[in-house]
């Protein structure tokens, strides 16, 4: 992407500050001499140090300003402006065409050739569309921000100096003082957001690109046509945004359908790997199920567990004598019976009932 660049246009030089094509950061700066009078060979040796930009933004230097104090009625800066412009030859004592413009929220107005404004607009646009033109007062307020306050020097012509007091963020006054009267007043500029204090200007024309052109330092015609270009721009930003949220939606759904489907492969294979073990599973719970329900029959009085089964027939089975033989056993809950042979069935009740697993020992027949 090719970058944006901020001019300022200063009597002597052409102050260049290199941005990002898609965001506020500077790059570098370019200082190339140049004269008003015949713009073309500076901005083409610019150009030539540069290459291709997307766009420029123009801050035109308090040495190329008329600059007035102006008492307007109370009202809109837009309206205040427009007063201005209607009577400007009231306020800066010309009858030559010029362009002029207000400080937003201020008193500070400035106006330029319209003429000149014009022939340096027009060789700017053979290298790229303007995208924004400001005034240098204007443009260093911008870019100090609310915490620019302070008077500060600027570049005028050769022989003057040339001052900005800004408070608030507002141009409160600008001058051009010959060099005999004063010494150079006020502080330089300081560094800002990468941007060296001596390029600030054209940093603060390029920042107020993404504002209204209200304030612009340009004719009703060229307000329009930069308000026009900045619609197309935000409607190049909505459409894109709007095709970049389409496209994220479509993916977010490819990538959902993507996922559901590898999951399901990963639940079937999963689900054929755990069908063993569900089984184990299903039948240890039919053993747990079958041994509840014997605990339960076991505690009502019913028939005794499997368990319980077995471990009376061990102990019985210890205690008779080998002579003897069981032929049958019966039991219902704790009560059992036996049928057999033994060499001495008489002797088998008092040796069962001295053996401490049973109670209650007798011979049901002969």
């Amino acid at each position: 992407m090719s970058p944006r660049i901020a001019v300022e246009l200063s009597p002597s030089m052409l102050r260049c500050v290199v941005a990002s094509g898609w965001r506020n950061a500077a790059r570098r700066t370019v200082d190339v001499p140049w004269s008003p009078d015949s713009p073309e060979a500076g901005i083409g040796a610019l150009r030539s140090m540069v290459g291709g930009v997307e766009s420029i933004a123009v801050a035109v230097g308090l040495g190329l300003l008329r600059v007035a104090r102006v008492e307007l009625p109370p009202a809109d800066d837009d309206a205040r402006a427009g007063m201005l412009a209607l009577e400007s030859e009231r306020f800066f004592a010309t009858r030559a065409p010029v362009v002029t413009a207000l400080s937003a929220g201020g008193n500070v107005a400035v106006a330029v050739d319209a003429v000149a404004l014009e022939r340096w607009c027009s060789a700017l646009e053979q290298w790229g569309p303007i995208v924004a033109i400001d005034a240098t007062p204007m443009a260093l307020a911008r870019a100090l921000g609310r915490d620019g306050q302070g008077t500060y020097h600027v570049e005028a012509n050769t022989d003057e100096h040339g001052v900005v007091s800004i408070r608030d963020g507002v141009v409160i006054a600008a001058r051009r003082i010959p060099l005999a009267v004063d010494e150079r007043p006020g502080v330089a500029p300081p560094d800002r957001d990468g941007v060296p204090g001596t390029h600030l200007a054209a940093w603060g024309a390029l920042l107020a690109a993404d504002e209204s052109p209200g304030s612009a330092l340009a004719s009703a015609e060229r307000r329009r046509r930069l308000a026009a270009r900045r619609r197309r721009r935000l409607g190049v930003a909505v459409v894109a945004a709007l095709a970049g949220l389409s496209l994220a939606v479509t993916a977010a759904d490819r990538w959902r359908e993507g996922t559901w489907r590898a999951l399901e492969v990963d639940v079937a294979t999963r689900r054929d790997s755990a069908a063993a073990g569900e089984a184990a599973l299903a039948a240890h719970a039919r053993l747990d199920a079958e041994v509840a329900v014997l605990a339960r029959a076991a505690g009502s009085g019913g028939a005794a567990p499997r368990g319980a089964t077995l471990g009376a027939l061990a102990a019985i089975s210890n205690a008779l004598p080998p002579d003897v033989v069981i032929l049958q056993a019966r039991a219902v809950g704790r009560e059992w019976q036996l049928e057999g042979t033994a060499a001495s069935a008489a002797a088998l009740v008092p040796h069962l009932d001295r053996n401490g697993h049973f109670e209650d020992v007798r011979m049901l027949s002969a």
